[in-house]
């Protein structure tokens, strides 16, 4: 299944935010960013290929309890 360009974007701000957020030093910041990856996530993920995902992007989705809802539209997980 080829990627649109919304899904692209989407999964490019997922796996942006995911690597950023072990970094990010400001508590406060870190918890904004935690709940915008995880609003992406909620509205995006189960259109989303997990095979596309890179090393680090999975392992801070799988952190965050967040990697399951990646992938698997129309299927349960």
């Amino acid at each position: 299944m080829a990627e649109t360009q919304e899904q692209w974007y989407n999964r490019q701000a997922i796996e942006q935010l995911a690597q950023h957020i072990p970094f990010e030093r400001d508590v406060a910041c870190k918890s904004e960013l935690i709940e915008m990856l995880r609003g992406l996530v909620i509205r995006h993920g189960r259109e989303m290929d997990p095979e596309l995902f890179g090393f680090e992007a999975r392992n801070e989705l799988v952190r965050l309890g967040l990697w399951n809802r990646i992938g698997q539209e129309g299927t349960q997980s």
